[in-house]
């Protein structure tokens, strides 16, 4: 726990906060790695171990949360941009925890498969995997270093993977029309693809609460948009 201090102290504490995020961070690319390996080598032992570990990711999401309002609490009064990283944060820490869910997704739907998968749609999640986990790794980069620069381009390299997600929706939907035994597979491996977009958005979401860190502001222009509720 935290406790009352001057603000050398202030500022370890909220490197202690920073680096829990970080380690959040982590996890949550790790379990979209394990999903996706799961999912491409029909690995179903993989795919039950990915699914084990959210419960370590939602602990540290509530951990990092009430780490934070201990410091809020023990801290007042704090410079306005003391609260908006605080808050950044907690909002931050919840969109991570929302991306391990859609991992754990992917890793469910991993477990309910079998036989082969079409090469090139597989392709596709993969790069899309790629794209979601390079996003996530360059906006928390972006978090530690106060780099607007790097966050607003995070947030439109968004583009691509919606673009990738549009490809595979398009092959998915060809394959279920060409051969109706194709139906399940498809529709579980469109869920796989939604998820991955889905991370995308998040990730933007992050950007976002970058920029209100640095400006106050909380952003609303290209590249930006909140993710409605699941």
């Amino acid at each position: 726990m935290f406790t009352r201090s001057n603000r050398p102290q202030l500022d370890s504490q909220l490197n202690i906060l920073e680096n829990s995020l970080l380690d959040l961070s982590s996890m949550v690319e790790k379990a979209v790695n394990g999903s996706l390996e799961a999912l491409k080598r029909r690995n179903h032992s993989l795919a039950r171990q990915v699914i084990a570990a959210d419960t370590a990711i939602n602990a540290r999401r509530y951990e990092i949360e009430t780490d934070a309002l201990y410091l809020l609490a023990l801290q007042q009064p704090l410079v306005s941009r003391d609260l908006r990283y605080i808050a950044a944060v907690m909002n931050i820490a919840g969109e991570l925890e929302r991306m391990g869910d859609y991992a754990k997704g992917i890793a469910r739907i991993s477990d309910k498969l079998s036989g082969e998968l079409p090469l090139g749609i597989m392709l596709h999640l993969e790069q899309m995997g790629q794209q979601s986990n390079k996003m996530l790794h360059d906006a928390m980069s972006a978090f530690i270093d106060r780099d607007l620069v790097l966050a607003d381009r995070v947030a439109n390299e968004d583009d691509r993977l919606d673009e990738l997600y549009n490809t595979v929706y398009k092959e998915l939907l060809a394959l279920m029309f060409a051969d109706n035994t194709q139906v399940d597979p498809a529709t579980l491996l469109l869920w796989a693809a939604h998820n991955l977009e889905r991370l995308g958005d998040r990730v933007t979401n992050v950007c976002e609460r970058i920029r209100f860190v640095e400006t106050g502001v909380l952003s609303d222009g290209p590249g930006f948009h909140d993710v409605p509720a699941d």
